[in-house]
């Protein structure tokens, strides 16, 4: 029995990692998370750090933010060894990371004030979790500090970090109510490819996704009250978007949450591009509003509410006969409940890659212009170098997973072995 359940976890835990690993590939150019603080938007992923500066940008005019915008921090020294997978948790005007070694965990974190990095701050766990695969993204309350993470496999408690605190500790309870409704058929239940979104009232709603392999309805949603602690299963009304993957929500002040992009199945574009769940009232509602001047169907992006505005970048454009990466910035006007307009906030310009004397420009192909700043720029060969060796690193690192898994395996298969030869033998002599 220890042996099935054992080889359970493992098959399990092996394929949320190669599932990861793959996407990676992509989220060197397409899983660039983005985070708002003060004035600056800033992303990250992989291979890249680097901040938008709105400052002085209206959002409510045309105007198109500037190259010279784009501030590159990816070489600030010292900085973290290995970010890997880890997740940011934003916290005040801090950029956060936990990490685990050993049992401790630890936090790097991003100053956004002063710019520089504080390496290595000792967290304090009060309850140790079983497992930590961070691989899903923290979801943070910025009026109590505290971020959550949930893992993909079901039966592990919700992972919550006090920021101000620097205290780690779990929840009580467990989504048992939806692996109940969602059985595994043998396996570890799994859920995955979702997105979270924290609404006023505490609660943490769960969108989209896929459960052991299966694209989750949308039309009843997974919940997580902050506050209570407790899980449970929501039904929606108004028709349902269709279930989809890759795809992004925000949550507005005024009861709304926007769920953008996606694809129901590989390069096929969820429909319709763009939902709204009227939140303001229960049950909650989908709806599906007037868009003006649509961007398309994105897939593999990143969202991020500004004021008034949804900003969606980068990621890929489904809705092209070829899907390409994209490298621009759009905004969406959400002030009008019944009409969402959108536009673009920030192209590349391939042209103006002129040396700036105290600021690094980022420039097309997702690579840095060198330059005189106080801030280190990243050359394009340093860049496909980093790509290459983090790609390379990965193949290796599942690969030897793969081995200690068949390892493992074997080592209990011939115990297992072992001890029937041996039980039959004693019942031998014993005739």
């Amino acid at each position: 029995m220890r042996c099935l359940l054992l080889s359970k976890l493992i098959i399990s835990i092996t394929l949320i990692i190669f599932n990861q690993i793959i996407s990676s590939n992509y989220a060197l150019f397409i899983d660039t998370k983005a985070i708002f603080i003060g004035d600056k938007l800033y992303c990250l992923d992989l291979t890249q750090f680097f901040y938008v500066d709105l400052a002085g940008i209206s959002l409510d005019t045309d105007e198109l933010v500037k190259q010279s915008k784009w501030i590159d921090l990816t070489n600030i020294k010292p900085k973290p060894d290995n970010l890997g997978f880890r997740n940011p948790i934003p916290s005040g005007n801090k950029i956060m990371f936990l990490d685990e070694f050993a049992g401790n965990f630890y936090v790097n974190a991003f100053d956004t004030t002063l710019k520089k990095w504080e390496i290595n701050q000792y967290v304090n766990n009060v309850q140790q979790p079983k497992l930590f695969i961070p691989f899903t993204n923290w979801i943070s309350d910025e009026k109590t500090g505290k971020s959550y993470l949930t893992q993909t496999l079901l039966n592990e408690k919700v992972l919550i970090f006090d920021t101000i605190n620097m205290v780690l500790n779990i929840s009580a309870s467990v989504p048992k109510i939806f692996s109940e409704k969602y059985p595994s058929g043998g396996f570890l239940n799994s859920y995955d490819k979702y997105v979270q979104v924290l609404i006023p009232n505490g609660q943490i709603l769960f969108i989209g996704g896929i459960i052991n392999n299966i694209n989750l309805s949308m039309d009843s949603l997974l919940v997580y009250d902050t506050i209570n602690d407790i899980w449970q299963i929501l039904n929606t009304t108004g028709k349902a978007p269709e279930a989809r993957t890759d795809h992004t929500a925000v949550s507005t002040s005024d009861g709304r949450v926007i769920v953008f992009g996606g694809v129901s199945k590989q390069s096929t574009p969820a429909l319709p591009h763009l939902s709204i769940l009227n939140i303001s009232k229960t049950p909650y509602e989908w709806l599906t509003p007037i868009v003006e001047n649509p961007i398309g169907a994105f897939s593999g992006h990143t969202s991020v509410m500004v004021n008034n505005y949804m900003i969606s970048a980068f990621g890929k454009n489904e809705s092209n006969k070829d899907p390409s990466l994209s490298e621009d910035f759009y905004k969406l006007n959400v002030s009008d409940p019944l009409k969402y307009k959108w536009s673009l906030l920030a192209k590349y310009n391939y042209r103006d890659n002129s040396p700036k004397t105290t600021q690094t420009a980022f420039v097309g192909n997702n690579s840095f212009a060198p330059s005189e700043t106080e801030v280190s720029a990243v050359a394009n060969s340093s860049f496909n170098e980093d790509v290459s060796r983090t790609r390379l690193a990965v193949i290796i690192i599942f690969v030897i997973i793969i081995l200690i898994c068949i390892l493992i395996l074997f080592y209990y298969y011939k115990k297992k072995q072992n001890n029937k030869e041996s039980s039959s033998s004693n019942e031998t002599k014993n005739i």
